[in-house]
């Protein structure tokens, strides 16, 4: 049993070692280059997040779709000049699709090149066409859908264009 004048030791001796402790964690914190070991040199882009979040699932074909979208970062290369994050990384914000929920567990629950073949798409061509669509300010056409309002166009009554000279 300890006494009262040994608790008041011991709670001054776990304050110093507190103190102790971060201090050393801000001296090692303040060795660190900006941008840190975090990033690794991913871009990140909260604004393109923000409008995938407002986007289709690109999986709708599917069915099923369920849950708010999460852009879903590409985690596979598939061909020449793409980036295989690889180390538990995520890729640019830019190697991103919008996925509701459900889809977005599931392509984690098996291999992610397998999800976007079943679904007969490109993962990189449908990512790249999305951030064109954003950067260019205006809503995507993929699949169908019309990205501001989701819109499906396919089930809209056909109206033919006119045509320009």
């Amino acid at each position: 049993m300890t006494t009262a004048q040994e608790r008041v030791i011991l709670a001054k001796a776990a304050l110093i070692k507190r103190q102790q402790n971060r201090e050393r964690r801000q001296a090692i914190k303040a060795q660190r280059k900006p941008g840190g070991k975090a990033d690794r040199g991913r871009e990140r882009d909260n604004g393109f997040l923000a409008y995938l979040r407002r986007q289709p699932c690109e999986a709708a074909s599917m069915g099923g779709c369920s849950g708010p979208i999460d852009p879903a970062h590409i985690r596979f290369n598939d061909g020449p000049g793409r980036l295989n994050p690889g180390g538990a990384r995520k890729n640019h914000d830019r190697h991103a699709n919008p996925l509701c929920r459900r889809h977005h567990d599931e392509q984690h629950s098996m291999a992610e090149r397998y999800f976007w073949d079943r679904l007969g798409k490109d993962a990189y061509d449908t990512a790249a066409a999305h951030y064109a669509e954003y950067s260019a300010g205006r809503p995507a056409k993929l699949d169908g859908y019309e990205a501001e309002g989701g819109v499906n166009q396919t089930s809209a009554p056909h109206r033919p264009q006119e045509s320009q000279p």
